[in-house]
């Protein structure tokens, strides 16, 4: 199975390889939201349109994935920011999406992020004197001591979103 990846981030295509056990082809297409999304409704918006335009952009590709990252806070229960992966996945004719860990992010990282003009990996960059980090560990490795990774919650979405296309059970329901 050919994957197209909506995304040239190496950590981004790292989790697709953990995913599957094969080798995406990546692309840059655009997200169709801001590049420091601030909720999850607009992280899945950008996953959607990354995973729909790697699928065209890829002629022979069977599943089009798009990862997009984000932030979102939590106005009703913990009023915290949330750090929110999200995974899409399309061939076509079908579309899921499915998310990675919600992280909490400290409140001064939030109301930086609030206050726009800035994306995380800058904040995380500047705090933990970094260059880069969200082609690698990202905010979660960097807050979690390694403990969690960019990579690693992008994985288990991955695999989560593409897990409707791979059990019968998908398709039994729908019909097929």
């Amino acid at each position: 199975m050919q994957f197209a990846l909506g995304s040239t981030n190496q950590a981004k295509r790292r989790a697709v390889r953990l995913a599957t056990g094969c080798e995406p082809i990546c692309v840059s297409v655009p997200s169709g939201v801001a590049s420091q999304p601030l909720s999850a409704e607009e992280t899945v918006r950008g996953a959607m349109a990354r995973a729909r335009g790697a699928l065209a952009a890829v002629p022979g590709a069977d599943i089009g994935l798009g990862l997009e990252g984000g932030v979102d806070y939590d106005d009703r229960l913990t009023h915290h920011w949330y750090l929110v992966s999200v995974c899409a996945a399309w061939d076509g004719r079908a579309l899921y999406v499915a998310h990675g860990v919600h992280m909490p992010l400290p409140d001064g990282v939030g109301a930086r992020l609030a206050a726009g003009g800035v994306e995380l990996s800058e904040v995380m960059d500047a705090l933990f004197s970094r260059v880069g980090s969200n082609h690698d560990e990202g905010a979660y490795g960097l807050l979690s001591a390694g403990r969690i990774t960019r990579d690693g919650v992008f994985r288990d979405a991955v695999i989560a979103a593409l897990t409707p296309f791979q059990n019968v059970l998908y398709r039994a329901q729908a019909g097929d």
